[in-house]
């Protein structure tokens, strides 16, 4: 080929990974979603550092852990120490651009309350952080929560609108126009397409709105949990979002109207998809899909997803579909990063990567190959969102996993006997010598991204630490 490959990256917000057919939902349909996993390459085990979606955007935008980019909390709420992303950190746009790239933006922006896209290397952007008033939705089908003095959140309901005036269709649309518009020039590009959906309240238009029967949705298979040994944080969660009271039959219509979401933006990436094969440049050009961050949506109870580091929040859908030489049709079981994408874009685009940036390229992954020495576990953080500042860490193999929480109880799941991470396993003597591997592990994950523990009586009451890659010492 003559020239580096273009690169169209779809971006949504709060999308669950076990609402995608290809990775393994019996009810929600995505055939183009399902399509690119079996055509392209479908990362099993791919996971946002942050559940929150400035921190996650900036470490999408930098390869860097949100203590190191320093874009800790989402920047719209009162805690946040700074209005976002130091325009100062390289980022694979500026990068891109400085390669050669002409890059366009369209839709969820917030990385900055006041810098825009185009500061970062975007050659056009039509950004939002929200997306405008909220569509009139149809009487009667909006579902929500009341709260104790009067508040009412809209979670779900129908929109009025026909789909095609829905902005997810709308920012669709205007992305293939951008699609098109590079596609006649003479310069490799990347159009990056940021959907805020399916983040509540889930707002489906018709045929989406009504296309799932709450009664043919089963329950998560962690929805009825009593969080008995759990940090008591998440039984707060549960209760200040009014939540106790809700019974499948409540949720099942939420996640109805969840999945009609889903199900449109899937038939937008088809058009994408589409789009690509009638311009004919689907040969040359790299289609990424991914998301921030995922969503409770019922899973042990609670709503959103600060506040705990379970799957359903923090293991993400990462697809890829694209020509050879760059993209190999398989599934990678690797543990991979949303922030290992910015060396990713990079490396595609001709660029070498900034030194010392925490991601790490998946190009080799994408195309096939072997990579020796790539860690056998994976390594996110919580700051806090909703109650102000927390600190949280994980650590996860491919059966356990190890949560730090200082103000609070930690935990520790078998995922192999509990993928649902019902049942903390943090004082069983029985899993002592796991639970010291897994600490020795967060402490050589924190050493190794220059992380917080730098006091001495904190580090005395961890083991030796356990360097990303080293071998295991016990069966974790």
């Amino acid at each position: 080929m003559a020239r580096q490959p273009n690169i169209v990256f779809f971006m949504t917000d709060q999308l669950r990974r076990d609402a995608l057919g290809c990775y393994g939902n019996e009810n929600c349909q995505t055939p183009n979603l399902d399509r690119v996993a079996a055509t392209g390459v479908c990362f099993d085990n791919a996971f946002t550092v942050s559940p929150v979606c400035s921190p996650a955007r900036a470490s999408l935008l930098t390869g860097l852990y949100p203590h190191n980019h320093g874009v800790m909390l989402n920047t719209h709420i009162a805690p946040a120490w700074s209005p976002g992303l130091s325009p100062d950190l390289p980022t694979f746009s500026r990068i891109l651009k400085d390669a050669g790239y002409v890059l366009d933006y369209v839709g969820k922006w917030h990385v900055h309350k006041e810098l825009l896209p185009e500061h970062f290397g975007f050659a056009r952007a039509l950004a939002d952080s929200f997306g405008g008033p909220r569509p009139e939705l149809v009487p009667g089908s909006q579902i929500a929560v009341d709260f104790s003095y009067g508040a009412r959140q809209l979670i779900a309901g129908t929109t009025g609108s026909p789909a095609e005036e829905t902005r997810l269709m709308q920012r669709t649309q205007t992305g293939i126009e951008l699609i098109r518009e590079r596609a006649a020039g003479s310069q490799p590009f990347m159009v990056r397409m940021d959907m805020p959906e399916p983040h509540f309240p889930c707002l489906p238009p018709e045929p989406y709105a009504s296309m799932y029967d709450p009664d043919d949705i089963p329950p998560w298979e962690n929805f009825e949990d009593d969080l008995a040994g759990k940090p008591p944080g998440h039984l707060r969660k549960l209760h200040e979002w009014n939540l106790a009271d809700k019974d499948w039959a409540w949720w099942s219509r939420v996640v109805a109207k969840y999945y009609g979401v889903v199900t449109q933006i899937d038939d937008c990436v088809g058009e994408v998809l589409t789009a690509l094969d009638e311009l004919g440049i689907a040969d040359e050009t790299i289609y990424v899909f991914c998301t921030d961050h995922g969503d409770a949506m019922g899973s042990h109870g609670h709503f959103e997803k600060a506040g705990t580091m379970y799957d359903e929040i923090f293991r993400v859908p990462l697809l890829m579909t694209g020509p050879a030489p760059w993209v190999e049709q398989h599934r990678v079981p690797e543990f991979v990063r949303s922030l290992d994408l910015m060396p990713t874009f990079v490396e595609w685009g001709g660029a070498q990567p900034p030194v010392g940036i925490d991601g790490r390229s998946l190009a080799g992954l994408a195309r096939g190959g072997a990579v020796a020495d790539w860690p056998d576990a994976v390594y996110c953080e919580h700051h806090g969102e909703v109650w102000g500042y927390q600190s949280q860490r994980m650590v996860r193999t491919s059966r356990w996993k190890y949560v730090f929480d200082p103000h609070s109880v930690d935990e520790l799941y078998d995922l192999e006997s509990d993928p649902g991470e019902l049942v903390n396993r943090i004082a069983d003597p029985t899993c002592d010598a796991v639970r010291e591997e897994m600490k020795a592990r967060l402490l050589g994950w924190n050493d190794a991204t220059n992380d917080m523990f730098q006091w001495l009586w904190v580090r005395w009451n961890f083991p030796e630490p356990i360097a990303p890659g080293e071998a295991s010492r016990t069966r974790a």
